[in-house]
């Protein structure tokens, strides 16, 4: 079974909104790996501790990386010196940890006019997707562990694409089912401060956001590449694009 903990980077509203885009990414770690990928999620955070003085309880956020705030609130650590340290902590996952992740970039303005109200709706729409095929592949189910605040939104789209969901077919044919069936049970909130895998996901949320891919925005541009081969490249097998993550529309 492959556990799916899900974060997201950017705001969901489309009016006055500071960001174009509204990200969401994903980590897939099997059960079988899932100890061996926490102790090294521990053995990292000692490191940032003993290297850095970061805290090793407190959360650390992608935007931490950019703006100072958060774990690095009360550390005189350079804007330079913290976008280092988020690339390693990017590359670390490529060369220590046995996990998978992909990323979901919504252009809002652009999804609204092509019937997407909501920019949430888009991103869980698409992630579930991608979560199912892969599982599909390895004929493996999932549970799904997003940070917590929209528990009820994601049980609810779970639940309808579980038994009512057709995607279009890339030949241009009738849509086709697409119950997202390897998909188990409601999803598990997790509370990101208490969750170093959410906080996993939302470093590799930020880290999409603010790629050349997407948005960049006065950060290092090629941020997501440092995850290099945990990228899941099938999510756009089909669509073509960034490497792991899939840009709609």
């Amino acid at each position: 079974m492959f556990l799916a903990y899900l974060d997201e980077s950017g705001d969901s509203g489309i009016s006055n909104s500071p960001t174009r885009f509204f990200v969401l990414a994903c980590v897939l770690v099997h059960d079988q790996n899932w100890l061996n990928t926490l102790n090294s999620l521990i053995d990292l955070r000692r490191t940032l501790k003993r290297n850095y003085g970061i805290p090793i309880r407190q959360e650390l956020k992608g935007k931490h990386f950019k703006n100072g705030h958060g774990a690095f609130e009360s550390l005189s650590i350079s804007l330079n010196r913290r976008l280092k340290i988020y690339e390693e902590v990017l590359e670390f996952q490529s060369q220590c940890l046995d996990i998978k992740t992909f990323a979901i970039a919504i252009e809002k303005g652009m999804a609204y006019q092509r019937g997407w109200s909501d920019p949430r709706l888009a991103a869980w729409t698409f992630a579930l997707q991608r979560i199912n095929r892969f599982c599909q592949d390895y004929r493996e189910k999932a549970l799904i562990f997003p940070d917590e605040g929209h528990g009820f939104f994601i049980r609810t789209r779970l639940r309808h694409m579980r038994r009512y969901h057709k995607i279009p077919s890339y030949f241009g044919t009738e849509a086709i089912d697409f119950p997202t069936d390897f998909i188990v049970e409601d999803p598990n909130e997790r509370v990101s401060h208490r969750s170093f895998f959410v906080q996993l996901a939302d470093w590799n949320a930020y880290a999409a956001h603010r790629s050349r891919y997407v948005d960049p925005k006065g950060m290092i541009d090629d941020l997501w590449d440092e995850l290099k081969s945990v990228r899941l490249y099938e999510v756009n097998a089909l669509r073509g694009g960034p490497p792991g993550i899939v840009k709609y529309p």
